[in-house]
């Protein structure tokens, strides 16, 4: 039973939809060496059927010479034929190979570096049908509350490639895009960007067009179609542009949709104030009534929330989908390693819409509410190249907006909140995204660099914590007869400098922390509370209280990181206990196989350690857990050969 707890560590590792190529990993070669610029996705959608039927041109510069030109889509779709063109060229014929979610696309003559490359797939077929939209894979065939059809698409887990051929990697995105969707009529198909307008044809279907004039990330691509109608409005932004506001709802929420603009428009309002002005002004802030709950699909949210509030006030689906035009579309994540920049940014932007609703007393309510358990085995932001499912295990909604919180705090409120907006628009004076040149691809240690531009501090420490640890730290706590003393415990010894909030005596005070220490003359009998408010996303604190020099009881159980890590041939792992009880302490490999029995027999209460020699393993990590009575902790370790 130990072995199958620890075992569940690492399932993230293995990918959870056998039956899809998913989006993300590492960059493959032969995608690595070229940049896309421009997709033109041409498709007729047949509801009757369940099928589509189209081409996708794609243009893309040559980064490194190639003799394939590698793309991805899905299994189910029949590919009738690729047209190829160098440059300025004619498009000719070329031959290719469609397996495994892949389309091998033979390069039929010699291309160098900078040269521009056409390739456009002809293809058709049923795509998957989505299982539990948004989060489900595929399209969505469903119907109105009056039998009417109502179409959409939900790819966001495994990427644009499940219904259009594509490079599906958050690397690239096209600088523009050209969409044009044939529907039965009295279909309305709406989509990203810009309407071109709509062709009437002679078969009693019409062909809409649209046209995204910004960078887009390919799972943001989508597509509504139903029998809408329009809800058309500009707004004037807070650099006085003039955007359109487009809302596509059902006839029979049209009135119930036209009252609550009020809602949506607050909630625009708020996000421009804290992130800068709306980053699509040149297309449109869109939404469309969905046949699933919400997604940030660019300029064309989709929303199926049934136009209401929520306890704090505000539409959590329009707002959070919204949010996203800052976080997670103009500013996409480089890796899904770095998902907490869209999911953890867009939860933040609602605990600040909370403060501004109700007064900080309800933003710490909804923190708190946020606020996850220390039970993570991967960091937030691991280093390497995830997958969607790997990103999305990682908690990046509640623990990113949690880090962010900390962070608040930990920079104060002047610095935190023009961080907040230099993120998105790093330059304070300008303002315009209209040819989309602002849109950028980010990670982690891109946010952690500008956090330094902007702000002067360096936030090595805080990044390595609470971005690149899997626990949280922990503080050790010693209240001696003089002074008591705080200690920052990490992972990986980081001599983490927070701050530590204390309220001694019903007194609020700030026990400032230097290299991981610090220290304030509060003695035993002081009333001490450690964070009143929850600032810090901290494992609870370990309170020792000594007399006369000497540790007189150990007040909680604790599983120190061991000593030195990473560490060749042996290691110290210490621990305390509040009383006598039986005790195991195990070394696992990454399989969960125990490699070590350290103790395993009844120990007095106290502080303990233990030397471990791992000159007989095999370089590599490791993890130890220590278990005494209902108390388990596990710890990381890594021993270099």
């Amino acid at each position: 039973m130990k072995t199958l707890q620890l075992l569940l560590v690492f399932l993230f590792l293995i990918p959870l939809n056998k039956g899809f190529a998913e989006s993300g990993g590492p960059l493959k070669p032969l995608q690595a060496a070229y940049d896309v610029n421009y997709y033109n996705l041409d498709l007729t959608i047949d509801h009757l059927s369940q099928t589509i039927d189209g081409s996708l041109l794609c243009r893309v510069e040559i980064m490194e010479s190639i003799d394939t030109l590698l793309l991805d889509l899905d299994d189910p779709f029949t590919v009738d034929s690729v047209l190829f063109r160098k440059n300025g060229g004619n498009f000719s014929t070329t031959t290719f190979t469609h397996a495994d979610a892949k389309i091998y696309i033979d390069i039929p003559e010699e291309v160098a570096t900078g040269d521009l490359i056409s390739a456009q797939i002809f293809y058709n077929g049923p795509p998957r049908v989505a299982s539990n939209p948004p989060w489900g894979v595929g399209f969505v065939w469903e119907e109105t509350s009056t039998g009417d059809p109502w179409i959409g698409v939900a790819c966001e887990d495994e990427g644009a490639d499940i219904w259009w051929p594509c490079k599906d990697h958050p690397t690239d995105e096209p600088d523009s895009m050209h969409m044009s969707f044939t529907v039965q009529d009295p279909l309305i198909c709406v989509s990203n960007g810009q309407y071109l307008g709509s062709v009437t044809n002679l078969n009693g279907t019409s062909t809409y067009n649209w046209f995204v004039s910004t960078p887009i990330n390919n799972y943001n691509v989508s597509i509504y179609a139903a029998e809408f109608m329009l809800i058309e409005d500009n707004y004037m932004s807070t650099i006085g542009d003039s955007i359109p506001f487009r809302f596509w709802v059902l006839p029979e929420a049209y009135n119930t949709a036209v009252e609550h603009m009020d809602v949506f428009q607050a909630e625009f309002d708020f996000l421009e104030s804290i992130c800068g002005p709306f980053p699509f002004g040149t297309d449109k802030h869109g939404w469309a009534h969905a046949p699933y709950w919400g997604m940030e699909h660019q300029t064309i949210i989709a929303y199926g929330h049934d136009f209401t509030t929520n306890y704090y006030g505000y539409d959590y689906i329009h707002y959070h989908e919204l949010a996203h035009e800052w976080w997670g579309n103009m500013i996409t994540a480089k890796d899904w390693a770095d998902v907490w920049i869209h999911e953890g940014m867009a939860t933040y932007t609602e605990a600040l819409y909370v403060e501004h609703l109700l007064g900080m007393e309800m933003y710490h309510q909804f923190m708190d509410g946020k606020r996850p358990s220390n039970t993570h085995q991967q960091p937030l932001a691991p280093y390497g190249n995830l997958t969607t499912s790997e990103g999305f295990a990682l908690n990046p909604y509640n623990r990113g907006a949690s880090v962010l919180h900390t962070l608040r705090y930990h920079l104060g409120d002047e610095w935190f909140f023009e961080l907040f907006e230099r993120w998105a628009y790093p330059d304070s004076t300008d303002f315009d995204n209209t040819n989309g040149r602002l849109c950028r691809i980010l990670s982690t240690e891109d946010m952690k660099d500008q956090a330094e531009e902007v702000t002067g501090i360096e936030l090595d420490p805080f990044w390595d914590v609470f971005f690149r640890e899997a626990s949280f730290p922990e503080l050790l706590v010693v209240r001696g007869n003089d002074e008591t003393t705080f200690t920052w415990e990490t992972e990986n010894n980081v001599l983490l400098d927070v701050d530590i909030p204390v309220r001694v005596n019903g007194v609020d005070q700030i026990v400032e922390m230097t290299a991981g220490q610090g220290s304030a003359l509060f003695t035993p009998g002081d009333d001490l509370e450690i964070d009143p408010k929850q600032w810090i996303l901290m494992a609870p604190p370990t309170i020792i209280t000594s007399t006369a020099g000497a540790i007189s009881e150990v007040a909680a159980y604790r599983l120190e990181q061991n000593y030195p890590n990473p560490f060749k041939h042996s290691t110290t792992m210490r621990f305390a206990i509040p009383e006598t009880e039986f005790v195991t302490l195990q070394v696992f490999d990454i399989y969960g196989n125990v490699v070590a029995e350290l103790i395993n027999e009844k120990r007095n209460s106290g502080s303990h350690e233990v030397l471990f020699d791992g000159s007989a393993l095999p370089g590599g990590t490791y993890f130890y857990r220590l278990h005494a009575g209902d108390f388990m902790r596990t710890r990381r370790i890594v021993l270099i050969e």
